[in-house]
């Protein structure tokens, strides 16, 4: 039997805490007449205050649950929106810190009863902890009373202490997307595999090293809690020396980081009905114009001038990739997935679920407010779906929305059949990309196959759109490989089966993931792998034909640690997949399409043929943590397995991964990976 961390205590006494601290925080509440009604005071529930509620006038301990004392002496205000965190600084050489943050998911609702004032006034909407969403009622799961969660700012090399409290009526994690967490696999977030769930009314200590930087994210890893609005943005910054982009932007506000998703109203799992950004956004199911002040938009305020970075990520949760772009406005691309790249000026790009872009964008417009617009695509195309922010500028009328719609009419995208993109030069951008004859565009559209988006950069240049794939990007480092390396090559495949009882199911390697009973890293000396795991290999071997049979079973595909590894990855599906792994970031080097599924079922054959063109070895294959596999395509991806582990690989689309499209890589054996501290060992 695994025994439970000693930091997540049973469950009866949370709730002896908690209620034990209910009086005290309603006491301190009714000491401020300026504090919001408690939104969950009603006549039929019974009053909650949370660990954030306090006396805004008065310094004290922390509420909630103090699970380390040199934390006690925080402010209350460190455990809501974090704006007053310590750990929220300017990095300097040298100087890191210990950053203590609580977080609280519990249930909430879009559009709740504590939104009193703010469907009639707009400034009301914060202070009310209203979660006003598109105008919509629905039920939702939030951090801290947030949807996005509240942003944790770091700077490299922070230790990272969180306590991450359970306040649902079901078992919860968190994962920290984009830390490999080398050092400590138990931490990575993933149910089952690094950790057993937090259950309800239970606490977990997540502690790290943020051992790298960029735009990274947390969220929950346990069914649809992502998609109920469990996620927020993780952004660790560099020293100003370190950052080789530093001269390129002024400012770098946490204001400016935007996280776009799809929802579903209800519980409506299945069904995309809108896209929010930063949790707000126009209405789809009214007819009011897009420029009508009762929408509730996001705002990112500028002033002319200057030049600032901002940050997007997709949570994608149906399968609906996004096309991002600014009215009236050039983006410089810096970085993908929290790793830098050679400067791409573009009119805009696309995102699948999970994937980070930042750019950085020069105010040097006309001061006035202009749309930030997010066009749906495969699920959310076939709805219409649209939605827009607004980026409005100092000495522009703060209230007004911009002129016109969000929307312009659509340009087709299609490319001949034959025809296969080069990257393109940037005159006077820095660096060209390599004019190398290679394979960049990410989707190219056949005859036969039903149209996706294609995950381009839409280059800004005078002539008409140039889309560069995100294959012809170029990371500032060189791989960490020299050339001539020879790869040990893994194929593997995402596809969908119908079982005979009509349900779909969603597959790795045309096997549907069951989750084990017990957490793999912690109990791994606990079983014998060939009994316990199944993969394509093994199935083969008892003569299971997974192509007409239902192969479910806990798939878990065996890697050799410290070793050279390529993944070429085929998707049999039309539409378009998210692919990603934990546990390490990975050098993109190939990617295309085929169009012909017994191609793709034969790929490995395709490939000894020399069809599955990759990128040369002096190429600076960009780094990426997700990426899409083209429909009815391919991607080829190399790193090095040098973190030993159970690591899950999955699409990062939510409906996708909860049906069965998951994996686990386990990288190397029992005795190479880490041992668990005793806290947390079997």
């Amino acid at each position: 039997m695994c025994v439970r961390e000693s930091k997540s205590f049973p469950s009866l006494w949370i709730i002896f805490l908690v209620l034990g601290l209910a009086q005290g925080l309603t006491e301190i509440d009714s000491q401020d007449p300026e504090d919001p009604e408690d939104p969950f005071s009603s006549t039929d529930e019974a009053r909650f205050d949370w660990p954030w509620s306090r006396n805004k006038t008065t310094k004290g301990t922390p509420a909630g649950l103090n699970l380390k004392n040199e934390y006690a002496q925080m402010e209350i205000a460190s455990f809501s929106d974090f704006e007053r965190q310590p750990c929220r600084r300017v990095c300097q050489q040298g100087q890191s810190q210990t950053c203590y943050y609580q977080l609280v998911v519990h249930n909430y609702q879009r559009l709740g009863p504590e939104c009193q004032r703010c469907q009639y006034d707009e400034r009301a909407c914060a202070a009310e902890y209203c979660l006003y969403g598109d105008g919509v009622a629905s039920p939702v799961m939030a951090v801290n009373r947030m949807i996005p969660g509240p942003p944790i700012e770091l700077c490299e090399n922070d230790t990272v202490v969180v306590d991450v409290l359970n306040y649902l009526g079901e078992a919860t994690t968190m994962h920290w997307h984009g830390l490999n967490m080398r050092r400590s696999p138990e931490m990575d977030g993933a149910p089952f595999i690094t950790q057993n769930p937090v259950q309800p009314g239970e606490v977990y200590r997540y502690e790290f090293l943020a051992d790298r930087s960029g735009s990274l994210w947390y969220h929950s890893h346990m069914g649809w809690q992502r998609g109920f609005g469990v996620a927020g943005h993780l952004i660790i910054r560099q020293t100003r020396q370190a950052n080789q982009h530093a001269h390129l932007y002024d400012y770098d506000l946490v204001e400016h980081a935007l996280m776009v998703q799809d929802i579903f109203y209800d519980h409506e799992l299945t069904t995309v009905r809108n896209i929010l950004i930063n949790g707000k956004g126009r209405n789809h199911l009214n007819q009011l114009p897009d420029n009508d002040n009762r929408h509730r938009y996001e705002r990112l305020r500028v002033t002319p001038g200057y030049r600032y970075r901002m940050r997007v990520l997709l949570n994608g949760i149906a399968n609906c990739p996004v096309e991002f772009s600014i009215e009236q406005h050039k983006l410089l691309i810096i970085s993908t997935d929290g790793n830098d790249i050679e400067p791409v000026l573009a009119d805009g790009f696309f995102l699948t679920s999970a994937e980070r872009f930042d750019f950085v964008l020069e105010a040097s417009q006309v001061a006035k407010n202009y749309w930030i617009r997010v066009r749906g695509y495969e699920q959310c195309e076939d709805l219409k779906l649209y939605q827009g922010a607004v980026l409005s500028y100092r000495g522009a009328t703060r209230s007004e929305l911009p002129q016109g719609n969000i929307m312009v009419s659509p340009q087709s995208r299609a490319l001949d059949a034959d025809n296969f993109l080069k990257p393109t030069n940037i005159s006077g951008q820095g660096r060209a990309l390599s004019a190398a004859p290679v394979l960049v565009n990410d989707y190219r559209i056949m005859p036969t196959i039903a149209a996706g988006p294609a995950a381009f950069l839409r280059l800004a240049t005078a002539e008409k759109d140039n889309n560069v794939g995100t294959v012809a990007l170029r990371s500032l480092q060189p791989v960490p490989w020299p050339r001539n390396t020879k790869f040990r090559t893994y194929y593997s495949s995402f596809s969908l089966h119908r079982a005979p009882n009509g349900e779909m199911l969603f597959q790795i390697d045309e096997i549907s993931y069951i989750p084990p009973g017990i957490s793999l890293l912690q109990g791994r000396h606990l079983f014998q792998d060939d009994g316990y795991f199944c993969n394509r290999s093994s199935l083969a071997a008892q003569g299971r034909n997974c192509q007409q049979d239902v192969c479910e079973c806990l798939n878990v595909i065996r890697m050799p640690a410290y070793r050279p590894i390529e993944m070429v990855v085929a998707n049999y599906m039309v539409n378009t997949h998210p692919f990603h792994v934990h546990g390490s970031s990975f050098h993109l080097v190939g990617q295309g399409v085929v169009g012909n599924m017994e191609d793709l079922r034969n790929i490995q054959q395709l490939d000894r043929q020399g069809l599955l063109p990759r990128l040369p070895d002096h190429y600076h294959a960009v780094l990426k943590d997700s990426v899409q596999i083209p429909g009815l395509g391919y991607i080829i991806v190399r790193f090095i397995s040098n973190n030993p582990g159970f690591w899950l690989y999955h699409c990062h689309v939510e409906a996708h991964a909860v049906q069965g499209m998951m994996a686990v890589l386990k990288i190397g054996e029992n005795h190479q990976i880490k041992r668990i501290p005793a806290r947390v060992r079997c």
